[in-house]
């Protein structure tokens, strides 16, 4: 029996939408499919798995370290992983063990930026088929279930704002390297304040239609792109969602359109 059905983590819903995935591999001949899950800061972090063994490890999960859950934004392991408790205060955080993702099949997307590449959120799970109380979808959900219990729901219409930069030199050079590694030099895509004005939208049109072909081909509920009073800013709001329609999907997976 696999863990999904072991410890009853899928919905017929979930179930349904893995057969579909299945069927999407095969017609799209994807080749790779990334596992990921958002860390405490909002970064994706996973694995990149052989369509073929993808598909096997949907029930299965694949295994992650708990220094996951340990880790700064320069991707430092902060916590003192191999003491007792693993900085944590649970024997299950303590010495670098391994949890579960397991794949979210409602999730699933084939990313337009990447050759042949699907990609799945997951959750993370103990190996007993418990949740990863540090997880945050696992939090976010937790949240909601007790929000639907007091007759509530939470509807929310997602707004990104950030910077686009031009990369002038990437510093890749052995010298560069760290942790954090030596930040590149870059350049404006526009100069700013000016706002919300066209003049300063057509010189960043270019990028921002890039930006808007993929959220489209993802699926995502875009509503409007402008540009900021700030230089090289831009704004990108999402239509209101019910949590009931898995509005807690479109963060994440709006973290993952912005990567390129």
């Amino acid at each position: 029996m696999s863990f999904v059905k072991r410890h009853g983590l899928w919905s017929d819903e979930q179930r349904e939408a893995a057969k579909q995935l299945r069927r999407i591999v095969e017609e799209q001949k994807l080749e790779v499919i990334r596992f990921s899950f958002p860390d405490q800061h909002g970064i994706l972090r996973g694995k990149t798995l052989v369509a073929s063994e993808a598909l096997r490890a949907l029930e299965s999960g694949c295994t992650i370290t708990t220094t996951m859950f340990a880790k700064d934004t320069s991707h430092r392991t902060v916590f003192p992983v191999f003491t007792a408790g693993g900085g944590f205060g649970m024997p299950e955080m303590e010495g670098a063990a391994d949890v579960l993702m397991v794949p979210d099949p409602l999730s699933f997307r084939v990313l337009p930026w990447a050759s042949a590449t699907g990609w799945l959120l997951c959750d993370v799970h103990f190996a007993d088929g418990r949740p990863v109380p540090f997880a945050t979808r696992n939090l976010y959900k937790s949240v909601l279930a007790k929000l639907e219990k007091r007759g509530y729901d939470f509807v929310a219409g997602l707004e990104v704002e950030c910077h686009i930069f031009k990369l002038e030199d990437a510093k890749m050079s052995p010298g560069d390297t760290g942790q954090p590694g030596q930040p590149p030099d870059v350049s404006l895509l526009s100069h700013g304040y000016q706002y919300l004005t066209e003049q300063r939208y057509d010189q960043m049109e270019p990028v921002l239609e890039i930006v808007r072909r993929d959220i489209m081909a993802l699926g995502l509920p875009l509503r409007s792109i402008e540009v900021e009073s700030r230089s090289s800013s831009v704004r990108a709001s999402a239509s209101s969602r019910s949590s009931r329609r898995r509005a807690w999907r479109l963060p994440t997976t709006w973290c993952c359109c912005a990567a390129p």
